[in-house]
């Protein structure tokens, strides 16, 4: 990382212990041009405020069991740039994704012509479907944050399930019910029309 600040072992025992909330400003507010600077330089194409906010999340969950030794593990600064990259890399495989699910539906768009815009309605009936489901008071919280966390943000499920404290096996529980409530929901709305 370019113009790497210098770390304070003591600032990062106390990231680590999570007892002082403020610290993690300060924090931020030392490291966030260092990583921005990072980003425009190897990433530019990014959206810089999403990568430094998916590193920060990342980052908190990961100090109570980070422990800084420079001589075996390296300087921090390289350990922050490797989670940084981490989730630029994941922004970028997120939005070649984006970008194919568009074309494709481009193309399906343009074979399907003479009729109507039946993937619109669709599309229309997933998001307020979707919105719905999150909303949905009766389901638990915090499957609706797991369901959140891996489907709409495309976090690995491994990682989810360490930040809940769950089973990799519970995550892909949740989530299949979470998509069959889901359908379920689209099918009412698209039957309606």
């Amino acid at each position: 990382m370019a113009n790497a600040p210098v770390t304070s072992i003591t600032l990062l025992k106390s990231l680590a212990s999570g007892t002082d909330s403020a610290r993690w400003a300060e924090f931020f507010r030392i490291y966030e041009q260092p990583m921005r600077s990072f980003l425009s330089a190897r990433f530019p194409s990014v959206d810089a405020d999403d990568a430094i906010q998916e590193t920060m999340v990342a980052l908190m969950r990961r100090m109570p069991d980070y422990h800084y030794t420079p001589d075996s593990n390296g300087h921090f600064h390289n350990y922050l740039t490797g989670i940084l990259k981490h989730k630029a890399e994941d922004a970028l495989r997120r939005e070649a994704r984006e970008s194919g699910k568009r074309d494709k539906l481009k193309e399906r768009g343009a074979a399907d012509a003479p009729r109507e815009d039946p993937d619109g309605w669709k599309l229309a009936a997933m998001n307020a479907a979707l919105e719905q489901l999150l909303s949905d008071e009766s389901v638990n919280a915090r499957a609706r944050e797991v369901f959140r966390h891996v489907a709409l943000m495309h976090e690995p499920p491994a990682e989810v399930a360490a930040a809940f404290g769950i089973s990799r096996t519970n995550v892909d529980q949740i989530k299949r019910r979470m998509v069959q409530r889901l359908s379920v929901l689209v099918s009412s709305m698209t039957a309606e029309e």
